[in-house]
This record gives C-alpha cells, structure tokens and sequence, in this order.
C-alpha cells in the first residue's frame, strides 16, 4: 500500500461524507485507502460511513482523543509507506495527493508537503507560515515589515505576506494537508505525533519536530483542496477556540525559545493577540 490517508470524524457527517467522496472521485494513479477515526461522535452512528463507503477502514474511538490522538490512532492501523492527514472539512479540487505524494518522491531531505487551499469562495487561505519569533512579533508590531522590500518580507514571514501562489519552503503548515513517509515517525518521541495539545498548534509543534530531523517542508501552489476551515468547531465556541490557540502557541514557543527570550517572546506576543482579540469583540 502506498498511501494512507488518514480522516477525523467528530459529529460532522456530511462534510466528512463529502470530503470522503471528493477523495474516491479525484484522486487517481496511486493506491490508497482511506482510515476513518470517528472520535466518540454523538451525531450519528458511525457505521452509517461503512454503509455509504464500504472501501474505508473505520477506526471507533470511544473516547474523544482530540487531533492529534485521533491521527495517531488512524496512523496505527494505516497500511500505506505514506500518510495523508486531511481534514474532513476539506474536499480535493485536482489530484493533490498525488502530486505531493510525486514531489515527495522525488525529493528524498523533503519530509513534508502541504498544497494550496482554499475557501469555498476560492479566496486563498494563508497556511504557509513560519515560526514566530521576536523579530517577526516586532517587524508586525510596528509594523516594520512595510520597510522591507516585498521578496523579502515574504521570505521572512511567509503567512499573509505570501501570495500563496508559488512554491516554498515552509516551516510549518497547517494540519489540514499534511504528507509525509510513514518512517518518519520512528525517529520522533514516542514513535508518533505528539500529543501535547489536544486541538489546535499541535501542526506547528509535529512540523518543529520534522525541522529538527532536518527535513524540509515544502508548499506546492499547484496542488488545490477546498477548506470550509473550522468546519469541525463548534461556531459558539470560536472565541473560546481563538483563545485556546493563543495559549497553546504560546506553550510551543517555550520549546522554540527555552531560555529568557521566552519572557521577552510572550510579553509582546500575548499583549498582541489579546489586544487584537479584545479590540475584534468591541467593533464586531
């Protein structure tokens, strides 16, 4: 088996049954089979997926292990050389597995490869990004970054700086599209992804530990999804989800700066996002 494309169900039944079909109708010239975790949903019984797609391999959590658990335990029955983490609030546009799955291939330092995706508007979405550190948290403050020419602003910092529309080298992405060797994975703690977050940066944190293996993460334009983009939040909860994420990059950032750089990241970053946080909720 060549590719195991992992799928975390939780009480989204029609985007994941859609996300699911758009993968059996685009994807071609690999062979694949699709591991679908549903972490403990009370929408529906999961089985309903094996009557709609008798193909899949359906994993039952009984407990919601969040993101990052629910992967893992996908991983752990998936047969494949290589993983596909996509989410199921995604649908394919083209072939882009297949396309990663080549440029993986052919590029044996490259540990990673994400595509490009987009809103069902076809707005693109900004998934490339880099670290944060205390010179970007200072060149956005101010913002110093209109200082810089454009080539550089958008080597540096990536992000909404980046149009998105050509290739890069990342050093993190999202974990909506995530592809990599399955062997990978024996060389990180544990022998899988970590689990230090239960939702939300734990993308950033699993693309730190491929960096410091010395793989490259790659970006390709050319390979589309669309992204409904929190499709699996509750929408009553998007502030309390803004919150959490805050937070959680924050405790990464703690690995990335384990000396008193730490102290001077957070004091600019935290005032950052809760001012901009507090500031949305005034004017929304």
């Amino acid at each position: 088996m060549q590719l195991s494309i992992i799928i975390i169900n939780y009480n989204t039944f029609t985007l994941t049954s859609k996300c699911i079909t758009a993968v059996y109708e685009k994807l071609t010239g690999v062979e694949y089979e699709i591991v679908l975790v549903d972490n403990a949903s009370t929408e529906c019984d999961p089985d309903l997926f094996k009557q709609q797609f008798p193909g899949i391999k359906l994993i039952s959590s009984p407990v919601n292990t969040g993101f990052a658990g629910g992967n893992n335990l996908g991983i752990s029955h998936a047969a494949g050389e290589y993983i596909l983490l996509l989410n199921s609030d995604t649908e394919l546009i083209n072939n882009a597995p297949k396309i990663c799955l080549d440029h993986l291939l052919a590029n044996k330092n490259t540990g990673m490869v994400t595509c490009q995706l987009k809103y069902p508007d076809g707005t693109i979405q900004f998934n490339c990004r880099r670290f944060r550190t205390i010179r970007w948290e200072l060149l956005e403050i101010f913002p110093l970054y209109l200082l810089l020419p454009k080539a550089k602003r958008e080597a540096l910092m990536l992000h909404r700086y980046f149009d998105h529309e050509s290739f890069a080298d990342c050093d993190w992405v999202w974990g909506t599209f995530m592809l990599f060797p399955k062997m990978i994975l024996q060389q990180l703690p544990g022998q899988k992804l970590a689990e230090d977050f239960f939702m939300y940066c734990e993308d950033v944190l699993w693309c730190w530990e491929f960096k410091r293996l010395g793989y490259a993460i790659h970006f390709l334009p050319e390979a589309k999804v669309m992204h409904v983009h929190k499709g699996s939040a509750d929408k009553t909860k998007l502030k309390t989800v803004r919150v959490m994420a805050i937070k959680n990059h924050g405790k990464f950032m703690k690995k990335f700066y384990p000396d008193l750089r730490w102290y001077i990241f957070a004091a600019i970053y935290y005032s950052k996002q809760y001012s901009a946080l507090l500031f949305a909720n005034i004017f929304k």
